[in-house]
């Protein structure tokens, strides 16, 4: 359906109805215009603290608190804790009765901690006079209230609204956590931010576009520029640059690799990647008998045994030191075995005496990365 809004008329009572559609409108408003152009999860703060504590027993747990910050859900509708949560065990033996423990212990599994909205009525507590209504409430708290999970539910669906809709009524969960239940003691043991592969979501950006204003666009994982953060710059300056580094912590990036406008590609590092038809990837050095030879940078060993690349392997040997006077050396065998083990060994003797020793070499090599005739 359509948004509608009101119209006022010079000399017309308004109605309650009146001004509560009014400020519904901008409500609903709102809503659609986060939920379609954010994803749900965690904006700010929302962090389990725990305060390590004992019982009279002196069995230790910790009690676990929800500390004040922001969140979206799915349907745009804003979840704000402005004071920090004791997080109840209470609660959690309501919710969770029977919670699966690890396997010989009283210790329970990662349990989700969630946060959802819930509308709480306020009446009005002002003294009525006149020919004013009824008393009733005038105003409604968005509060947001803790709710436990079972293992499973942090990755399960959730339906979202329809396209014109407003914001829900709390029924949509937002993950902020996971406890640890030790069920001999009915305290927590521990609090997460991840567990079995799921980590708490953060509230991002839906976009086709992101158009920077000043001829710039940065993107970084971490809300300030410290020192060692990576972050990727779109620049127009000079003609316009793809840039990926890290902050140097004084305001610069201290760049890895850069594109720029005509494509010349710079790289601190080195280029790993598929090898095509027609390139070649090129390593030399010198090695000892019984060394494994390396590989070029980025060459996949699985393509080599699956055939689609070709070794080539060329060694020299190199001579021992000068021998002896009258000493005489011939290199004996100078190779790669299957595995890319050298052996290079040769033997130095005296012309026409008895004397001789078998010596390990050493040799200079070169590897050479090819790919396969008819390969990709």
């Amino acid at each position: 359906m359509s948004p509608t809004r009101p119209l006022f008329l010079d000399g017309a009572i308004l109605g309650a109805a009146d001004l509560t559609a009014l400020e519904q409108l901008d409500r609903d408003r709102d809503a659609r215009a986060s939920r379609h152009l954010h994803t749900p999860g965690v904006g700010a703060g929302l962090d389990l603290t725990t305060v390590a504590q004992t019982t009279d027993l002196g069995a230790a747990y910790v009690d676990v608190t929800l500390q004040p910050g922001w969140a979206l859900d799915g349907t745009g509708r804003e979840l704000v804790v402005g004071a920090a949560l004791p997080v109840s065990a209470d609660q959690f033996t309501g919710d969770i009765p029977n919670p699966v423990t690890q396997p010989s212990s009283n210790v329970s599994v990662w349990y989700p901690v969630f946060i959802h909205g819930l509308d709480a009525p306020v009446v009005s507590t002002n003294g009525k006079t006149g020919c004013e209504g009824g008393g009733g409430p005038t105003r409604m708290a968005e509060d947001v209230e803790v709710e436990f999970g079972r293992p499973g539910d942090a990755t399960l669906e959730q339906t979202a609204p329809a396209p014109d809709a407003g914001p829900g009524t709390g029924t949509w969960r937002v993950l902020v956590g996971f406890v640890q239940f030790d069920t001999s003691i009915n305290r927590f043991v521990g609090a997460s931010t991840s567990a079995d592969g799921v980590t708490v979501p953060t509230a991002g950006v839906r976009a086709g576009l992101v158009a920077g204003q000043t001829g710039r666009v940065e993107i970084r994982p971490r809300p300030a520029a410290a020192s060692g953060v990576p972050a990727v710059v779109v620049d127009a300056d000079k003609g316009g640059s793809l840039l990926f580094g890290l902050h140097s912590g004084t305001g610069g990036i201290d760049p890895l690799m850069t594109v720029d406008a005509s494509g010349n590609l710079t790289v601190k590092g080195t280029l790993a990647g598929t090898q095509t038809a027609g390139t070649v990837r090129v390593l030399s050095g010198t090695a000892s008998d019984g060394v494994v030879l390396p590989l070029p940078a980025g060459t996949d060993q699985q393509a080599i045994e699956d055939g689609t690349l070709e070794v080539s392997i060329l060694l020299t040997p190199r001579y021992p030191d000068p021998p002896q006077q009258g000493d005489r050396f011939i290199p004996a065998e100078c190779r790669v075995d299957g595995d890319r083990r050298v052996h290079c060994w040769g033997t130095r003797f005296v012309p026409g005496g008895a004397w001789q020793a078998d010596v390990p070499l050493s040799c200079d090599y070169l590897v050479l990365v090819s790919v396969v005739q008819g390969g990709p």
